[in-house]
């Protein structure tokens, strides 16, 4: 399960408070299922609700939340932004909180038979093509020799 510690690591490394207080953040799956094919082929999926817990958290919870989307949109492209965090806080006094933020991912795991056993490889997605979508754009079409361009384009 390598996006738990994955996630934890990202969230230790970018939230200052957790990074000189790293026994502040609990991270565990509670509920998690694994997703199968029946036949020969033992590659699976493993559907995890990553639980994060923060205790006596008095920082800005946009300093939490931040690092954790764009965790999400790192690791998991798909998710759907319905349904992918949620979260619960309880007021401890004027100036911290408890706060435990779910966070549900998927894992593919790939297995493969050998003559000695099985290997099996955890497979986390390559991260997005970044596009600028406020960029000017040239369409090229050639056709017979005639390049045509976008309006404004000198």
């Amino acid at each position: 399960m390598k996006k738990l510690a994955d996630l934890r690591n990202h969230i230790l490394a970018n939230v200052s408070d957790l990074k000189r207080n790293p026994d502040k953040l609990l991270s565990f799956i509670e509920d998690g299922n694994i997703e199968f094919w029946q036949g020969p082929n033992l590659s699976h999926m493993y559907t995890l609700p990553i639980r994060i817990i923060v205790t006596d958290y008095s920082g800005d919870l946009d300093l939490l939340i931040l690092p954790i989307l764009s965790w999400l949109a790192y690791r998991e492209p798909g998710a759907d932004p319905q349904r992918s965090i949620s979260f619960e806080a309880e007021l401890l006094n004027n100036n911290s909180y408890d706060i435990s933020i779910t966070v549900n991912v998927t894992e593919r795991v790939i297995v493969s038979a050998l003559e000695t056993g099985f290997q099996t490889e955890h497979v986390l997605p390559e991260p997005e093509l970044e596009m600028n979508p406020d960029s000017e754009w040239q369409i090229i079409m050639d056709l017979h020799g005639l390049t045509e361009q976008v309006p404004g384009d000198d």
